[in-house]
């Protein structure tokens, strides 16, 4: 058996938690920060997901703006119309009776309807199985596109399709699909690292051969029982991949095969010595791939014990995760 099928998973949160929410929200509403000037909590192209009762997944402000945004939303949500809503936080009459949150800049929100066949909640599930960015563009009045590979879809102002030209001179925004990493072996950080990745919204699979420590990886998206030297098959790469079976042996089967795999970032846990070791233990040929890819150890140190651990190499993938995403925007 190559995999096992995924258990319940810790929350999620980024546009995997909007994702998420997004299938069990039949009437929903979905908030796009389309500008910014100043200082902001969010930067354009970030997304919130709203219905009748509220936020439910996803931020554009440090909830100061929340009580507005889920009025406007209800009105949206009874209207069928988009509508967008603009909040300049460095103003001295915010300061005396707005949201006074401090943040000093302004923004301008979308807020669109989303109802169950909108061609925009079609192209966000299109999103959540993707290695793209998909490409959002925006009128005034909230018609728009999105465009995915050589998918495209086109809605009006009420989220409805359309095959009416959209015209706009607003920018369109790029939107990375969630991340995704593969964590070779299944040791006591393990745990705390699924839910940290998971609450940063990274899709995660976990490879652990070995029954005894299948367990601790309970919360994976996908939990393969393969033996070191294979990989999964994936329709996507991930982004990252970590090595931390805690067995020489089983790390150096793993990086042999990560080698000659594309995977742009390759960590093994460990200090710089136990690294070199498991280079010089791989054929010239091998070292040779691996070389620019491969880092280790793996995060800043920030104390000892499983959670310290698992903080570190969360901080390492996000920090990887961001590096990509800048090049590719």
């Amino acid at each position: 058996m190559s995999e096992q099928p995924n258990a319940p998973v810790s929350p999620r949160g980024g546009l995997r938690g909007i994702l998420d929410a997004l299938i069990a929200t039949p009437q929903a509403v979905l908030g796009v920060l389309v500008a910014q000037s100043g200082p902001s909590y969010r930067k354009p192209g970030a997304l919130l997901l709203l219905d009748a009762g509220g936020v439910r997944a996803g931020a554009l402000s440090g909830g100061c703006l929340d009580a507005e945004l889920e009025d406007v939303a209800r009105g949206v949500l009874a209207s069928g119309c988009a509508h967008f809503v603009e909040a300049d936080t460095g103003s001295a009459d915010d300061a005396l009776f707005g949201s006074g949150s401090g943040c000093g800049g302004a923004v301008r929100i979308a807020l669109l309807p989303l109802p169950p066949a909108a061609p925009l909640r079609a192209a966000l599930r299109a999103l959540a199985d993707s290695a793209a960015a998909l490409q959002l563009t925006l009128t005034d009045d909230g018609a728009g596109t999105a465009i995915l590979g050589a998918a495209r879809w086109s809605w009006d102002g009420s989220g409805r399709s359309t095959d009416a030209a959209i015209q706009t001179s607003l920018p369109p925004h790029r939107i990375q699909p969630p991340p995704r990493a593969l964590l070779l072996g299944a040791g006591p950080e393990t745990p705390a690292l699924l839910a940290m990745l998971h609450a940063l919204g990274w899709w995660v699979e976990v490879q652990e051969h070995r029954g005894r420590w299948t367990p601790r990886a309970a919360g994976a998206d996908r939990l393969h029982a393969l033996a070191p030297g294979l990989l999964p098959a994936s329709a996507h790469p991930p982004l990252a991949a970590l090595v931390m079976t805690h067995h020489f042996e089983h790390d150096r089967a793993h990086l042999a095969a990560l080698a000659t795999s594309t995977i742009p970032e390759i960590g093994v846990i460990g200090p710089a010595l136990r690294r070199e070791a498991l280079l010089d233990a791989l054929p010239p040929g091998l070292r040779l791939r691996l070389a620019a890819r491969l880092a280790g150890p793996v995060g800043p140190r920030l104390g000892d014990g499983p959670e310290a651990i698992a903080l570190a190499l969360a901080s390492a993938l996000q920090q990887w995760r961001i590096a990509h995403q800048a090049g590719h925007d």
